[in-house]
């Protein structure tokens, strides 16, 4: 029996087989992003002493809170607030909440323009594990501002 082309054997095309199925697992890994680099994307500037904030830390900084202890990660209460003018030319223009930890990390991006009067979020993410949820605002003068709080999960939500 001969095969499909001259020299091509049975071995030739178990090799063949294991070599592209190696190539094709480690190629995507390769071509990901790690996950450090990507949270790494959205961060703005933090407090130099967050029990003492300047008067430009107080008004741009966001206020995260969240249930210290969550029973059930599926639905998390939380509320990021910012104590910001919302003036025609210096307002929050959005909030971000992202938790590294989940297989997805933005929980939200919500975009305000100055009728909206303030900058407010009240909503329920979905948690997997205990974490570090972060809360970025982007002033429209003065870049991007973060804040954060710490939420336990008894019970996996993703």
């Amino acid at each position: 029996m001969k095969g499909i082309k001259e020299g091509f054997t049975r071995r030739g095309f178990i090799k063949a087989t294991v070599l592209i199925g190696l190539i094709s697992a480690i190629i995507p890994d390769m071509l990901l992003l790690p996950k450090k680099l990507l949270a790494a994307t959205s961060t703005g500037r933090k407090a130099a002493n967050p029990k003492s904030l300047t008067p430009e830390e107080a008004l741009h900084i966001p206020t995260v809170d969240i249930p210290l202890i969550a029973e059930d990660g599926s639905m998390v209460p939380i509320t990021v607030s910012v104590k910001h003018p919302m003036e025609p030319d210096h307002y929050i223009k959005s909030i971000e909440i992202i938790d590294d930890l989940s297989p997805i990390t933005s929980k939200g991006l919500y975009r305000f323009k100055p009728a909206n009067g303030e900058a407010y979020i009240s909503t329920r993410i979905k948690l997997a594990e205990s974490t570090n949820i972060r809360a970025v605002a982007e002033c429209s003068k003065h870049g991007k501002w973060e804040g954060n709080a710490d939420v336990k999960v008894t019970i996996g939500g993703c």
